[in-house]
């Protein structure tokens, strides 16, 4: 792989992206409040109607010990709440502050919506802590589509682009990865993820950057690391800190399995040096646009910073009572545990005891290559988040689970290196022999 080389000029190229993609975001946001506001609220009107009249909603806000099933409609109605009062002739205000109104609790969304659309919401909230990048997308598709039409979209777009994934990295790297990245996607609950715009960003970001991957013909560090740094901005722009590992972990496993002919011939430290410069550029674009959210808003709304700093702590260390540092931290780590693996259901256990007898069996007996261990470091990630962000990772488990579809990725990657294909396949052929043999014999018999 080409390395990429640190100079005045590679700055100047990542500070040219980076105020680029500052000016795209503003301009796209801007466009968005200009849009007729009557046609988007009728429309979302119209959506808070169905919604109340199926009930087709959880509110997870209340916290509930919700399920990973969960659709979070509460999220969504923030969102919708954020769009309905965006006004056409303040639109630079409205889209830097992302104004909403209820008369009840900041967290009970659905029910704020509902004031705010019968007109007798009386409270005022500024959610400018965001960029909420979802505005320059759901605005226009609200002029034409209602809530659960946008549903239905979004489950067509998600779908497709999912299989095509699926499909091309088969194609490309084989049957196995095919296979481990339709399990990674089953153990989230893929087929929830369309249901709720919230969830959907990170997706989307994800997927395309690995497709990216798989389709460009490169061998240039630095077109990855470019494409690292905007996919972190893009995710800061449009997530509202569901997942935001996603758009990091996906597209670099991906990375690492296109070339990984060429990591297995490196010592660890060349690949753990690549794998640090790849999470550098991928923090650097996801905190440098999010901080400059805030430093935009402060202009005009000073305070922002001291609410952006209580928010960031409450969410690192937020405690309830009676909880300590360290119990958070394990209350994360158990939730979200918990969520990916249904409840610990003894399916899961026994197919993950099969993984570890089947290791111990047909594992090498040479060294491992260092491939082996990136996708074992790219596993616990997910469990590094949680124990930053325990908090929120606690609080909100039933989505931050997902950030482990890089953990059953990368652990059968890892498991895919460690074991001799060869042996594992000669033992399942003879069994598979034996049993046919003894099938036959017990039908003459």
């Amino acid at each position: 792989m080409e390395k990429y080389c640190f100079n005045k000029k590679s700055t100047f190229t990542f500070g040219l992206i980076f105020v680029s993609l500052i000016v795209i975001y503003l301009l796209a946001l801007y466009l968005s409040a200009l849009l007729p506001s009557e046609k988007i609220r009728t429309n979302i009107r119209n959506s808070v109607l169905i919604l109340n009249d199926t009930r087709d909603w959880i509110d997870p806000f209340a916290f509930k010990d919700e399920g990973p099933l969960t659709i979070n409609v509460g999220s969504d109605a923030l969102m919708m709440n954020v769009i309905y009062n965006i006004d056409p002739n303040s639109p630079f205000k409205s889209i830097l502050l992302n104004k909403f109104y209820g008369n009840s609790d900041f967290y009970l969304s659905m029910p704020n919506l509902n004031s705010t659309i019968k007109g007798d919401a009386s409270t005022e909230y500024v959610y400018g802590r965001y960029w909420h990048g979802y505005i320059a997308v759901l605005s226009p598709l609200l002029i034409f589509f209602n809530y659960v039409q946008l549903r239905t979209i979004n489950l067509f777009v998600f779908s497709i682009l999912l299989f095509l994934f699926i499909i091309y990295s088969t194609k490309k790297l084989g049957y196995f990865v095919a296979l481990a990245l339709s399990l990674s996607f089953v153990y989230i609950n893929f087929w929830c993820i369309p249901m709720a715009f919230q969830y959907l960003s990170v997706f989307y970001i994800a997927l395309i950057a690995s497709l990216i991957v798989l389709a460009y013909d490169t061998w240039s560090e630095s077109f990855y690391l470019k494409l690292l740094f905007i996919s972190a901005s893009l995710t800061a722009f449009f997530d509202l800190l569901s997942a935001p590992l996603i758009t990091f972990g996906l597209p670099l496993i991906f990375i690492f399995m296109k070339h990984e002919n060429f990591f297995k011939n490196q010592s660890f430290k060349q690949i753990f040096l690549l794998l640090f410069r790849f999470a550098l550029f991928w923090a650097l674009g996801y905190l440098l646009t999010w901080l400059m959210k805030m430093i935009i808003v402060s202009v005009m709304y000073p305070d922002i910073i001291p609410e952006f700093m209580r928010q960031t702590l409450l969410r690192v260390n937020g405690v309830g009572v009676g909880n300590t540092f360290l119990k958070v931290r394990y209350f994360a780590l158990y939730g979200n545990i918990k969520a990916i693996f249904c409840d610990f259901e003894q399916l899961h256990i026994l197919v993950f005891v099969l993984f570890i007898l089947s290791w111990l069996l047909f594992r090498k007996k040479d060294k491992f290559s260092s491939i082996s261990y990136v996708y074992i470091i790219l596993s616990i990630i997910p469990y590094i988040w949680y124990l930053f962000a325990a908090s929120h990772s606690w609080v909100h488990r039933y989505f931050t689970y997902r950030l482990q579809m890089i953990t059953i990725l990368g652990f059968l990657l890892a498991y895919k290196e460690s074991i001799d294909m060869e042996k594992l396949k000669s033992s399942f052929i003879m069994i598979r022999k034996k049993f046919f043999n003894w099938k036959n014999n017990k039908t003459n018999y």
